[in-house]
């Protein structure tokens, strides 16, 4: 008759130990998934950002405001029957300029309730916007380092040198 083998118990054990070591230094990296979402959307945003801006540039300089500062008569149609007003040909950091060209579903106004992305404009010189998803810290212009946003910046001129707007991805905070 053949002696029955099997696992004794000190051998189960130091497997269950081994399988507990292994989940206790990888469960991290598989549980932090949602900063990474967040950080990626917010990649994403800033990319329809720079599309949006270079159409609204292109169509600005066709119409021959690449060198005209803000004002009311500064603005192009957006082909739906918006207009994006522009600041040396491309959308003002202002709840008529960006969020009109992204055409995005963006609020502006707080408690930023019901909408995909919140917007928040912040005057300046050059002006600023924030673009941020619900829940995030609110950008107030001074908390860079602890946000997850995109940071759009207008385009300005100084002494007859333009400079184009600017997108700033910032995630820290996701």
């Amino acid at each position: 008759m053949k002696k029955q083998t099997g696992f004794t118990l000190v051998e189960l054990i130091i497997v269950i130990v081994i399988l507990g070591i292994l989940a206790v230094t990888a469960a991290p990296k598989f549980l932090d998934l949602q900063g990474d979402a967040n950080a990626s959307t917010i990649q994403g945003v800033a990319g329809a950002i720079d599309g949006a801006t270079s159409i609204v540039y292109g169509k600005a300089v066709i119409a021959g405001l690449q060198k005209t500062a803000s004002a009311a008569s500064n603005e192009i149609d957006d082909g739906n029957g918006n207009t994006i007003t522009l600041n040396y040909g491309y959308p003002t950091a202002t709840a008529t300029g960006l969020p009109v060209a992204l055409d995005i579903n963006l609020d502006s106004t707080s408690p930023y309730n019901g909408a995909d992305f919140n917007f928040v404009a912040i005057s300046g010189t050059p002006n600023s916007a924030y673009i941020f998803a619900n829940g995030s810290v609110t950008p107030d212009g001074s908390n860079d380092t602890e946000i997850c946003a995109v940071k759009y910046t207008e385009a300005s001129e100084s002494g007859g040198v333009y400079s184009a707007a600017d997108t700033e991805v910032l995630t820290a905070g996701c």
